[in-house]
This record gives structure tokens, C-alpha cells and sequence, in this order.
């Protein structure tokens, strides 16, 4: 497998809140950190984040179009609400967002999408990953606002979406195996908001050096 081709793979890995295709068994600790690492081709496994000399963040969010959905404001406000809730979720200020009118200064790009490209929906975090160099990034976050048969998603449910990929965004690689947290493969419909261990987790996350390896981690999805 070429160097390229090996970065992409382990970009992909874990990307969707709907389209995954395991359902985890649960898990009664404190934190789903082993979950999340992103896998490096020979087997090892890494935690990649934001350094936090990069808070705030930067985030471009446009306003979706008129004739997008039914009701752009209150779509506007569930993605930006969706974004801002991880605010200080692993500590004062980390993470910290800026909201910025030029999409290419952002470090999170939102875009509005007219349907899906590729078996997600609702909303996708692409990333912008070199694995082996232990940088992370995210090229865009892609928001379509319906479902895969083109219904409108209601407003919990983009929140929640959006909410999830964030967690993507901030360098959760993978999901956790209960249903109750928002990083669950899937909008379970369980989820209110950022759990204890949602918070937990981006907190080892952010307290841990980037790249560090990851003993017995696991995937959910």
C-alpha cells in the first residue's frame, strides 16, 4: 500500500455518524479513549489532535441557502449550536472556536451540501490526516441537513449530527460503543448532549502528547 493510500484509509476510518456498520456492545467506564485512536498501517494505533497553540479554532458557517431547507435560521442555529457545545469541553478554553467569514482561513470549513457523496448523511467530517507524520487536520465539514432518502432531518437531530462530527473534528477517531454518548456510531436518539464521558474522553485526548500510542485499542463500528 503506498504512503498516500495508507493516509487516506486511515482518514476514512470512523468519518460517519450514520453510515457505520457495528453496533457496539457498551462500555460502564469513565472515558471510550482506546476507541478513538486512528490506526497507523503495520498495527499501531495514535491519538491525533489540534495542538492547542491552534485555539480558537478557526470556523467558516456560511448560512445555507434560501431554498435549502425550510427554515435556514433555525438550521444556521443547530449547526453553529452543534459546533459551540464542545466549548471547554476538555478544560478552559480547549477547545475554543472563532467563527470567520473566510472560508479559506478557517481550520473547520463548513459547506453546504445538495445531497451526499458517499453512503453518509446528515453531516460528514472529512479529514486532512498524515498518520505517519502525526499531523491532523479536517478539510471540510459537509452538511446536507436530510437523511439518505432526502428527507429533512429535524433540528435534534442535525444538532446531534453535527455535535458528532465535531467530535471528529477535534480528533476522535472512532466512536464509542454506548449509546448514550454523542459520539455513538449512529444517532441513536439516546443522546441529549455531551455526556460525562464524551468530555472525559477529549479530555485524555488533549492531555495526552500527539501522537501518542494507544495499548488495546479497540473499534466500536
Amino acid at each position: 500500500m503506498s504512503r498516500v493510500a495508507a493516509v487516506l484509509l486511515a482518514a476514512a476510518l470512523g468519518a460517519a455518524c450514520a453510515a457505520g456498520s457495528g453496533r457496539g456492545a457498551g462500555d460502564d467506564s469513565d472515558d471510550y479513549i482506546r476507541y478513538v485512536a486512528f490506526r497507523v498501517p503495520g498495527g499501531e494505533s495514535v491519538l491525533l489532535r489540534w495542538p492547542e497553540r491552534r485555539m480558537p479554532l478557526r470556523v467558516h458557517l456560511p448560512r445555507p441557502p434560501a431554498e435549502f431547507v425550510a427554515d435556514p435560521d433555525a438550521v444556521f442555529d443547530a449547526v453553529r449550536d452543534g459546533i459551540s457545545d464542545w466549548s471547554d469541553a476538555a478544560g478552559p478554553g480547549l477547545p475554543a472556536f472563532a467563527f470567520v467569514d473566510d472560508a479559506g482561513a478557517a481550520d473547520i470549513p463548513i459547506v453546504w451540501a445538495a445531497e451526499p457523496d458517499g453512503d453518509w448523511y446528515i453531516a460528514h467530517c472529512a479529514w486532512d490526516v498524515d498518520v505517519f507524520a502525526r499531523r491532523f487536520g479536517v478539510s471540510r465539514i459537509l452538511v446536507t441537513a436530510r437523511w439518505g432518502d432526502r428527507r429533512e432531518a429535524s433540528l435534534d437531530d442535525l444538532y446531534h449530527t453535527v455535535l458528532h462530527e465535531m467530535g471528529h473534528a477535534l480528533g476522535l477517531g472512532g466512536h464509542s460503543p454506548a449509546q448514550g454518548d454523542v459520539m455513538y456510531w449512529r444517532v441513536s436518539g439516546k443522546a441529549s448532549g455531551l455526556t460525562a464521558r464524551d468530555r472525559e474522553t477529549l479530555r485524555l485526548l488533549y492531555a495526552r502528547p500527539i501522537g501518542h500510542r494507544v495499548i488495546g485499542a479497540r473499534r466500536s463500528d
